[in-house]
């Protein structure tokens, strides 16, 4: 291919003449309405076939348009279209013809895709590639900014303004850059300062790490002078031209527009910088137009507002939900010492009748009694010690344990909480199934708080299986930690109140039938010896309980 400038030959799909470094296109094919890949196609001194196939140099995917539609041919000067027995055919100017030129600013309708057809001179500018008239920047610059006014979430606010800046340049290739950024802003590569979190390649998503040939050098100016940096011919400019990047991409057209705040920095008093804008093009060495760098100017302000209004709203939402976070956490504390002072007084208001009722209650059965009245005595016992214990998860719920802590053998432990448990297994018809590893590592706690936990635990799984079921209980030694697992095949927890279920006094059982301390016990339990506790449940499959304990060590 001869370069139209210097004569030089060159490959046939070279963009640039490799001897004087220009444009080898000639002229450009945009799409103006309908559906393709690409929409602004650089046309060389050659031949190209245009359809819908995939082996067409110009892809046009739309329906109407045959495998092989049609075909332009350059010669002395001049492209020539040609229909290729298309099934729509080919309109130039509204006429349909077999074989037409293609005059500067032509019009082209294949099946229902809109091209327009414009010449490139030497001397041309990125302007004629087929730019957008100024009446219409303006009118995309207000809705842009009636756009822009009416959203706060960040990623669209960026969405929209890298879309409307190439939409008016018709640039190539397009990054926003941010000098701060959202809470996810370390994900984000670094360039002259800047995050770079968002790019695109003429409508298509660029993904923020594809940045070859992106400027450090060129971002960095803008931001600190707080100017728009622009060039038409980057390999040339003394101050780009030796640059990495701009060698490694062969940029040409380079243009950044830094994104000035208009509030004032409070130490410095004049506007910062809040990002850049940042668009380049390979294809032509031609600057871009003045009216569409006043267009995108004019923008970028609106827009630095509105990138800046939607990072303060980021920032304050995050604030919000960390003052909810703490707030939560104070009213639990504010429960808990509730809690604490309503333990105390319900405990001596027990204790006292207590005494009396376990004092008479030796004395009675001291004397003669017939088997009757032994029974009765044996229930008025069975009262008294559910009350006793009643007043001793209250109190062990408001106040730090006081036993030490001393090597536990959670297996031991477990039986005995199962004995304990017996009589309400047996009653509930529930089959019991334990699973204890041996020999299992020794734990650092108190027995009887682990024994308090696990009871709680599975008189709530044997609450929970209503007509029968299946207890699995199970131990097991994993990742330096003791698991206990205490599983039902219930009903399991509905999904609405899993969030509330340790918090204390929530119950879901009968009036009179619990006291909703039983789970926030257990939870007091496994964290005052260093633990954690999590479950797992399904509708109709049934509830999961494990505890995680770190081994005790020597």
């Amino acid at each position: 291919m001869l370069c139209p400038e210097c004569g030089g030959e060159n490959p046939p799909d070279a963009h640039r003449c490799g001897h004087c470094g220009s444009s080898l296109s000639v002229a450009v094919l945009e799409v103006v309405r309908g559906s393709a890949p690409e929409k602004i196609h650089f046309l060389r001194p050659r031949t190209y076939t245009v359809g819908r196939a995939r082996y067409n140099d110009i892809g046009l995917t739309e329906p109407s348009i045959s495998k092989s539609h049609a075909r332009i041919v350059y010669g002395n000067g001049t492209f020539v279209i040609e229909d290729q027995g298309s099934l729509h055919g080919v309109y130039v100017n509204s006429s349909r013809v077999q074989r037409s030129e293609l005059p500067p600013g032509a019009q082209i309708q294949l099946g229902n895709v809109t091209l327009k057809f414009s010449a490139l001179t030497g001397e041309g500018s990125t302007e004629q590639v087929a730019e957008l008239p100024w009446i219409e920047q303006q009118q995309l610059l207000l809705s842009l900014v009636q756009a822009l006014n009416s959203t706060l979430v960040l990623s669209q606010v960026l969405e929209q303004v890298l879309d409307a800046v190439m939409q008016i340049t018709r640039a190539e290739r397009g990054f926003l850059l941010l000098v701060e950024g959202s809470a996810d802003a370390a994900r984000h590569p670094l360039v002259g300062d800047l995050r770079v979190h968002l790019g695109r390649r003429r409508g298509a998503s660029l993904e923020p790490e594809d940045m070859r040939g992106l400027s450090n050098s060129v971002v960095r100016r803008a931001v600190e002078t707080g100017e728009t940096v622009a060039t038409g011919n980057a390999a040339a400019d003394p101050a780009l031209g030796q640059v990495q990047s701009v060698i490694l991409m062969d940029l040409r057209t380079i243009v950044c527009i830094p994104l000035r705040s208009p509030r004032a920095d409070e130490v410095e008093g004049a506007p910062r910088a809040v990002g850049a804008i940042y668009v380049d093009n390979q294809e032509t060495s031609a600057p871009f137009s003045g009216d569409s760098l006043k267009t995108v100017e004019a923008l970028a302000r609106h827009a630095a507002l509105a990138i800046e209004n939607a990072l303060l709203f980021e920032r304050e939402r995050k604030r919000i939900e960390e003052l909810r976070a703490t707030q939560k956490q104070l009213l639990q504390s504010e429960k808990l010492a509730t809690i604490g002072q309503m333990a105390a007084g319900i405990a001596h208001e027990l204790n006292t009748p207590l005494t009396y009722i376990m004092g008479n209650l030796e004395l009675l059965e001291a004397q003669p009694a017939n088997p009757a009245q032994r029974e009765m005595l044996a229930s008025i016992a069975v009262g008294a010690e559910r009350i006793t214990s009643l007043a001793q998860r209250l109190l062990a719920f408001s106040r730090p344990a006081q036993e030490e802590p001393v090597d536990v053998a959670v297996n031991e432990v477990l039986e005995r909480s199962l004995k304990l448990c017996h009589y309400q297994i047996l009653k509930g018809g529930v089959l019991l199934r334990k699973e204890l590893a041996e020999p299992l590592p020794r734990v650092k706690g108190v027995p009887n708080q682990l024994e308090m936990a696990f009871i709680n635990l599975v008189i709530n799984a044997v609450h929970a299986m209503e007509g029968g079921g299946t207890l699995r209980v199970a131990t097991a030694a994993r990742d330096g930690q003791v698991e206990i697992t205490v599983a039902d095949s219930g009903q399991g927890i509905a999904p609405e109140i899993q969030p509330t279920i340790f918090e204390p006094f929530f119950t879901t059982k009968p009036e009179g039938k619990g006291t909703g301390l039983g789970l926030s016990t257990v939870l007091m339990i496994v964290e005052r010896h260093k633990g954690r506790i999590d479950f797992t449940s399904a509708s109709g499959a049934g509830t999961t309980f494990r505890i995680t304990i770190p081994i005790s060590v020597p």
